[in-house]
């Protein structure tokens, strides 16, 4: 019994042996096979990292040798650019010696009339410069100096007020001497600026003979009047009694009012002879006289103006007439600025015209140029130009004396044999 256990347990541990050992060639064999496996693929990685090593050294000589190709591109181009700008400016300069020698007398002949023309505007432009100058240098003098002069005015009326009597007609005379001193000193010429005792008719045929026509530029007239009584201010300087005085006072009122009337009636704006916008200027000879009126009845000034008239004392004048003086100045400037304007017009044109000559003689310049290029193609570089064929009579024994070759730059062409224009 024992006997056969151990035999059928000896058949199975041979089996299982048997068993053991075929599993154990399998896995030999899967293993040689894997280490074959492993060593293709070591061999396989070997190979692609030889090819990237080479791959990267090759790139890396590319990239050298592209960055090469750029620095010499850099350099060839700014050795271009530097010959091609030396080039031009070889050129220019060879065009412009050219063009000067031949139409130096041509250009100083265009430009003489246009430097006169700069000349004559310069001298006209510091002259009104200087004018402006010392018309403000004389304002300045006469407006530190007119109220001296006003105050002067005023005291000699005052004393020469007390002087008069009552004499109506003396009193008229001081008046006209009063105004005649300030048209002397204001600067205006007569006979060219102001008019006296000029006769006019009115619409009616009446005569009226104003004191003074003041001429504006403009073609207008302002007319000055010094006809006003002051007898009743005579009194009221003269008399020490205070009722007296209010009453001289209060006729000397009335007095300018009745002549501010008169002269609103007598229609100056419409009379021959007169180019006048209606405006009378009553000129009261004493300053004093003036401002007790005007004190007494600050409304009288705007009275006047309702009748178109303007009441005005020494001083007062005396600045109205300075500003037609100097608005007569200002005129006599515009006009200088207007000739300078119609200089500068003609200078503008006469510049313009300078710029069309030299723009046809420079492009004359260059078809001359062109035809110049073209003769000298025909001549000794162009196909079958002249002294090539001139040259081969030589070279066929026509005696000479001078070489054509050392005094021209020509052109040899292996095709030439003579037919065929230069071009």
């Amino acid at each position: 019994m024992s006997f056969w256990a151990a035999r059928n347990a000896q058949r199975r541990f041979d089996a299982g042996r048997t068993s053991r050992d075929g599993e154990t060639a399998g896995l030999d064999a899967r293993l040689r096979s894997s280490e074959a496996a492993l060593q293709e693929t070591r061999a396989t990685a070997q190979a692609a990292a030889e090819a990237r090593s080479a791959l990267a050294a090759r790139m890396e000589e590319s990239a050298s040798a592209h960055a090469e190709k750029l620095r010499w591109i850099d350099t060839a181009r700014e050795q271009l650019a530097q010959q091609f700008q030396s080039l031009a400016a070889s050129i220019l300069d060879a065009k412009a010696e050219r063009f000067a020698a031949s139409n130096g007398e041509q250009v100083g002949a265009l430009m003489a009339p246009l430097r006169e023309q700069l000349q004559q505007f310069q001298q006209l432009v510091v002259e009104s410069r200087a004018q402006e100058g010392e018309s403000r240098a004389v304002l300045r003098t006469e407006i530190i100096t007119l109220r001296q002069m006003s105050e002067r005015l005023s005291g000699d009326a005052m004393n020469l007020a007390r002087a008069l009597t009552g004499d109506t007609k003396s009193q008229g005379a001081w008046g006209e001497l009063v105004l005649e001193r300030l048209l002397e000193v204001s600067g205006l010429s007569e006979g060219r600026y102001y008019e006296t005792q000029v006769v006019l008719r009115d619409e009616g045929g009446e005569t009226r003979r104003p004191d003074v026509v003041v001429r504006l530029p403009g073609g207008r007239d302002v007319v000055i009047d010094a006809k006003v009584s002051l007898t009743a201010f005579e009194r009221w300087c003269n008399d020490t009694d205070i009722v007296a005085r209010d009453k001289h006072l209060a006729e000397h009122l009335g007095s300018m009012r009745r002549h501010i009337d008169e002269l609103g009636k007598r229609g100056y704006a419409r009379s021959s002879g007169l180019a006048s916008n209606g405006i009378v200027l009553m000129f009261v000879p004493i300053e004093a006289a003036y401002l007790e009126a005007i004190r007494v009845d600050p409304k009288l000034y705007e009275l006047a103006l309702r009748s178109d008239v303007v009441v005005v004392s020494p001083g007062m004048l005396l600045g109205v007439l300075r500003t037609v003086d100097h608005v007569w100045k200002a005129e006599a400037r515009s006009r200088n600025a207007e000739k300078i304007a119609e200089r500068a017009g003609l200078l503008y044109d006469k510049f313009a015209a300078f710029v069309q000559d030299l723009q046809r003689a420079s492009e004359q310049t260059g078809k001359a140029r062109e035809s110049i290029d073209t003769a000298i193609g025909k001549l000794a570089t162009g196909r079958g130009h002249l002294v090539g064929q001139v040259e081969k009579l030589r070279q066929l024994g026509a005696r000479s004396s001078r070489d054509l070759r050392s005094l021209l730059p020509i052109v040899d062409h292996d095709d030439d044999e003579g037919e065929g224009d230069a071009t």
